[in-house]
């Protein structure tokens, strides 16, 4: 797939080998999350939207707010 994209311009035929190559990556990736942190945190039981145990260790706020 990766040589055909080195010879191919065609802008369909691209976009359809980058879609198998992809394909091809996620079957075969071995992935095994061994340990994941606990997310600790206390906050307002107004504040909505916060996640609990996030898979990242940053605050995603984009949907917090504050309930009524």
């Amino acid at each position: 797939v990766i040589a055909d994209l080195g010879v191919t311009s065609d802008e369909a035929k691209r976009k359809e080998l980058l879609g198998q190559a992809q394909k091809i990556l996620a079957d075969d990736a071995v992935v095994g999350f061994l340990y994941e942190l606990p997310k600790i945190g206390v906050w307002d039981a107004k504040l909505q939207g916060l996640w609990e145990n996030a898979p990242i260790q940053a605050n995603d706020l984009t949907k917090v707010k504050w309930s009524e």
